[in-house]
């Protein structure tokens, strides 16, 4: 029997490298993506069980920092539409004064729920007094918004992100460039919610690396079998 030559043709040969090209080079991607969730996760995990340190020009994401100053509870901010065992709340932004250097800064105090009426919006008020808050610096992305109209005009005003560089265009000087997620510590903290670093865990890159991988051996054996099948009499 006369054996058939493998001679799949020009245009499905580009066509075959092209796409194995893409989808090995897309695997590859996801594990570096998911290397680099595994260093965010691990980094994260160690700021967080230290103690913290005064916050100072040098400090940055995820660092655990504290420092002294007075609320100014007039500017106050609730992001909308934060979700917390299946109910619909806010994240309450505070405006906080540093004592050392006359800085604003935004502070998370937590999650509230929404009122059943959303025109009533929940009691937030806060007595101007001076405290020592401790937390974790954030600085929350932009995410998926549906609308232009981002934050309301009346304070406290409502947003539909915690991106700062949005809501810092809420005020007339300029504030500290991360967020605050203050320790459930202070008078004022209401229900505490753990930052998630990242949406997407490594397990999951790894995930769809493993199926980029498997659409790029599926791809190699059918261009194999056509390779040969094409010349068969």
């Amino acid at each position: 029997m006369k054996k058939n030559k493998f001679n799949p043709g020009t245009r499905i040969t580009i066509f075959f490298v092209f796409f194995a090209a893409l989808f090995f080079s897309l695997g590859l991607w996801q594990i570096e993506r998911g290397q680099s969730k595994t260093v965010l996760l691990d980094q994260f995990e160690k700021n967080s069980i230290t103690n913290p340190k005064y916050i100072s020009k040098d400090s940055k994401k995820w660092d655990r920092v504290f420092f002294e100053g007075t609320w100014e509870g007039p500017n106050q901010i609730l992001v909308d539409n934060v979700i917390n065992r299946g109910v619909a709340g806010y994240k309450v932004l505070t405006p906080f004064r540093i004592s050392e250097t006359e800085r604003l800064i935004l502070i998370d105090r937590g999650w509230l729920k929404r009122n059943t009426d959303i025109m009533n919006l929940p009691d937030i008020n806060i007595v101007n007094i001076k405290e020592k808050v401790s937390g974790i610096l954030e600085a929350p992305e932009l995410g998926l918004v549906l609308s232009d109209d981002l934050v309301s005009v009346e304070w406290p005003k409502i947003a539909q992100t915690k991106n700062l560089g949005v809501i810092s265009k809420e005020y007339d000087e300029t504030i500290y460039p991360f967020i605050l997620l203050a320790d459930p510590t202070s008078r004022y903290s209401l229900e505490y919610i753990k930052i998630k670093p990242t949406n997407m865990t490594p397990v999951k890159h790894y995930g769809y690396s493993a199926q980029w991988f498997l659409m790029f051996i599926v791809l190699c054996a059918m261009y194999l079998w056509y390779g040969f099948k094409r010349n068969e009499k």
